[in-house]
């Protein structure tokens, strides 16, 4: 069985080369790597033509975002399955060979997607977190509730020919594909830890560079989408919403923009009413003050 590893890539060639060592160090050795540079100004395409590995392939791109950046990865793919790897994250070295053995063991139908667990690292420490184990007839609400970084998934090529990733929504683009994908075909949770996810200051998901407003224009772009208004019930899409709106509230608390602040944390209630965090937005509203050291 062949893998597609497809890793986007921005002004990352100073650890690039971590993430490109953690696939050629995979014990499974039937893959290929498409790196696909989404224009970068540095050294990244002098760094990926030092690289020998026939298996390894180089595409630029003007610059067009992540998402657009996977896509054209995708379509040049060879693989029976598409993997991910963002450009600073890594594989563990059994992460293809653990794909293999489960996808045979399985013995699931073609078109199915697969995903993994992740161990964390930020700052010379790594820990394993405690993933919830997915549950028969809950999928779709699995992928709402529990983010999946792109390096955990594993899905068969045939899927991806009828949904890639959305082009018009950042930040989130990664669990839209996810959940669209659930809402039509099986998915299966593989609870080995295969992959070391990185936590840092340039992630792009964090609430202090206010990542929860682009969040909220991709949710409302996504439940446009029939079969998310088909699927997702209004009280679960207005909780995610709310959810969002809290998240752009704490970002402007943390910037002491008390005003953008209340009218956000406004938004959230009339959002989702009978919240539980509810009567903490409120008093944030009143007592601002008392919650800036909990920022």
């Amino acid at each position: 069985m062949l893998f597609s590893i497809i890793i986007p890539t921005y002004n990352r060639a100073h650890i690039l080369p971590r993430t490109i060592a953690s696939v050629l160090a995979q014990t499974y050795t039937n893959w290929e790597c498409i790196i696909v540079d989404d224009g970068s100004t540095d050294n990244t395409k002098e760094l990926i033509a030092s690289y020998t590995d026939p298996r390894i392939t180089y595409i630029y791109q003007t610059n067009a975002e992540r998402s657009a950046a996977r896509n054209n990865g995708i379509r040049l793919a060879q693989g029976e399955y598409i993997c991910f790897l963002d450009s600073d994250d890594e594989y563990l070295p059994e992460h293809l060979e653990v794909l293999e053995r489960e996808i045979f063991n399985i013995k699931s139908p073609i078109q199915a997607m697969y995903f993994t667990n992740a161990v964390f690292a930020q700052s010379g420490s790594m820990w394993k977190p405690e993933f919830p184990k997915l549950r028969l007839g809950y999928t779709l609400d699995y992928m709402l509730d529990n983010p999946i970084i792109p390096a955990r998934v594993c899905i068969h090529s045939h899927i991806l020919q009828h949904v890639q990733f959305r082009e018009d929504i950042v930040i989130v683009e990664d669990q839209v594909l996810w959940a669209t994908i659930a809402m039509h075909f099986p998915v299966y949770h593989i609870r080995e830890y295969t992959v070391r996810y990185h936590l840092h200051e340039d992630n792009s998901v964090n609430w202090k560079k206010n990542c929860f407003t682009p969040r909220l224009h991709g949710l409302q772009t996504f439940f446009k989408q029939e079969d998310a208004r088909k699927h997702i019930p209004k009280s679960k899409r207005n909780e995610m919403l709310s959810d969002c709106y809290f998240g752009i509230a704490r970002f402007y608390l943390h910037n002491n923009q008390y005003w953008n602040m209340c009218k956000n944390l406004i938004f959230s209630i009339i959002q989702k009413p009978f919240h539980p965090q509810t009567k903490a937005k409120v008093h944030m509203i009143l007592f601002p003050n008392k919650h800036i050291q909990n920022k």
